[in-house]
């Protein structure tokens, strides 16, 4: 077992997302929605230098996290600083990874249109259920 020189960040959507969401008419009930989104940061040894990674990072997060919610940016709120950051999502830090695989991690780009076509499928599968 080997120990990624990474952390994490697991970011849940707090009362005030889903307060958006329900006023965009999403179904904030489905099943697993509420589960956090993880992203993996820097190294950091301290809760102070942590949260110091998420004020240089929060905008990429935030967005990934209401792209996830709603596709149309101009239903965004258009204040996205790091204090609405907080008020629009929990976040939950994990200091520690540690790789079950034994492989070598790699990454994989993937374009707009591949996540397109994940959401597409990941709806339907939502309607069957």
């Amino acid at each position: 077992m080997a120990v990624v020189n990474r952390c994490a960040v697991g970011i849940y959507p707090s009362e005030k997302l889903l307060d958006w969401a329900r006023g965009l008419d999403i179904d904030v009930d489905v099943a697993g929605i509420r589960e956090p989104c993880l992203y993996l940061i820097p190294d950091y040894d301290t809760e102070a230098e942590a949260e110091e990674l998420l004020e240089e990072i929060y905008e990429t997060i935030f967005e990934a996290e209401l792209d996830y919610w709603n596709r149309d940016s101009g239903t965004w709120p258009a204040e996205r600083t790091y204090p609405v950051f907080r008020k629009w999502f929990e976040i939950r830090l994990y200091p520690m990874i540690q790789d079950l695989v034994g492989e070598e991690l790699s990454a994989t780009e993937v374009d707009e249109e591949f996540i397109g076509e994940v959401r597409t499928a990941l709806a339907g599968v939502e309607q069957l259920a």
